[in-house]
């Protein structure tokens, strides 16, 4: 026995997922379906900027019966005795009426729990597209940034401000070397928001920050950053405690002068808890010295 959809006045687009969307079902006999629309997240497209990612609605419409008649269809009686170790998703789909409603769908399922979607799906495909609805896009690649040797987004999850097991065994910070000059790609945080999780809430330095320049240090400025970087981290509860996220932060690429003694990339706030991420992925102070000379290189917008 299959549900009957719930009926309501909004939709959502969830992920796709392991389980059918929330109320979903057979469509009610008192609902007169007009159209069709499916749901998709992390849809992409290209604009002059980049690459942007958002959701996506798509709207059929035309002769619904056979596609009706397809989600329809009984489930094969179940459970199997014996399962593929498979993990199945469900697309969303929901039928609308001409006042707006919507009924979230769901396909008949195999013996297994798997989605029956093959006749559901074909059916659909015959329908026509007469609408698709881009929205809540995210920047996900920006060709400047690219062009800069950067990366569109960044962030450096400090292990040691989780409250995990301390790093000292796993991995030291590297001390400073030679380096020749260094590349910064700057970032800025698209919605900072209070570090005001609980302890041990994992948590990313600069997550969601988006590139916005880049520029270079002489030997001398990069030679200051990674000795701050390799002195001793902060202890877990200082870093942890701040409470302050960062607006925005930079990346500090090394160029050395000979091959294979760079260090790898560390990573400095320039706001909030003004930290640096050194090469063990562990926090400490950044020093207000270094901040001000960070601050004096960045580009303007």
């Amino acid at each position: 026995i299959r549900d009957v959809a719930t009926v309501s006045d909004t939709i959502s687009c969830p992920e796709f997922t392991a389980d059918p969307p929330a109320g979903a079902g057979l469509l009610p006999e008192a609902f007169e379906a007009v159209a069709v629309l499916e749901c998709a997240n992390g849809v992409t497209r290209e604009d002059a900027d980049g690459v942007i990612a958002g959701t996506e609605i798509v709207r059929y419409e035309g002769d619904l019966s056979e596609f009706l008649d397809a989600m329809a269809a009984p489930s094969d009686p179940g459970p199997a005795e014996v399962c593929p170790a498979v993990g199945y998703g469900f697309r969303a789909l929901w039928a609308t009426d001409a006042a707006g409603r919507f009924a979230p769908l769901s396909f008949p399922l195999t013996a297994c729990g798997g989605p029956k979607e093959d006749e559901p799906l074909a059916a659909l495909a015959r329908l026509e597209v007469v609408d698709r609805t881009f929205s809540d896009a995210v920047r996900v690649e920006l060709r400047e940034a690219t062009a800069a040797g950067c990366s569109t987004r960044a962030g450096v999850a400090p292990l040691e401000i989780l409250g995990w097991t301390p790093l000292e065994a796993q991995a030291q910070a590297q001390a400073p070397v030679d380096v020749a000059e260094a590349m910064v790609c700057a970032y800025e945080a698209d919605a900072p928001e209070a570090l005001d999780a609980p302890a041990g809430t994992p948590s990313v330095i600069g997550d969601g920050g988006l590139f916005a320049g880049a520029f270079s240090l002489d030997a001398e400025s990069a030679r200051a950053v990674f000795t701050a970087a390799a002195a001793a981290p902060a202890s877990p509860t200082a870093a942890r405690d701040c409470g302050e996220a960062a607006s925005r932060f930079v990346v500090v690429h090394p160029r050395a002068t000979s091959a294979g003694d760079a260090p790898v990339p560390v990573t400095v706030e320039l706001d909030g808890c003004q930290r640096v991420v050194g090469t063990d992925l562990q926090a400490r102070p950044a020093p207000p010295e270094l901040i001000a000379l960070l601050l004096s290189t960045l580009p303007t917008p």
